[in-house]
């Protein structure tokens, strides 16, 4: 599996657990609240695949912190436009950050720990 697949796979559960943090309200109107997690997801797959700021290795050393600071920035401004976009709400910005720390933990771990699907062996054995 390609990294950026594995990235929008950390992203399901990712922002299904930053939504359940108090200070983010999918849908404010009391209705279905499967909307507003399509639509985050949407955004999210979406920035992050414009923008990659997740490391493919945690032993990148300097790289890795700064990586972290880009991408938490990067979510918590997501989370901004897909409050702009539809009817999620964001209490303050420090739920923003919070649930982009969720989001962000999520898709640093998909990355780091699914298998990536190169299969060495497997090639060597085809030709």
């Amino acid at each position: 599996m390609k990294d950026i697949r594995r990235q929008q796979v950390g992203l399901l559960p990712g922002v299904a657990l930053a939504a359940a943090l108090p200070g983010i309200t999918l849908d404010e109107t009391g209705k279905s609240a499967l909307l507003g997690y399509v639509i985050a997801y949407v955004v999210f797959a979406g920035v992050s695949t414009a923008i990659w700021a997740t490391p493919k290795d945690p032993r990148q050393g300097l790289l890795l912190p700064l990586l972290a600071i880009v991408g938490l920035l990067q979510d918590t401004l997501v989370w901004y436009l897909v409050a702009w976009l539809s009817d999620v709400h964001v209490n303050s910005v420090w739920w923003a950050l919070a649930a982009a720390f969720v989001v962000r933990a999520c898709c640093w771990a998909a990355v780091w720990w699914l298998p990536s699907g190169t299969d060495d062996a497997a090639g060597a054995t085809e030709s």
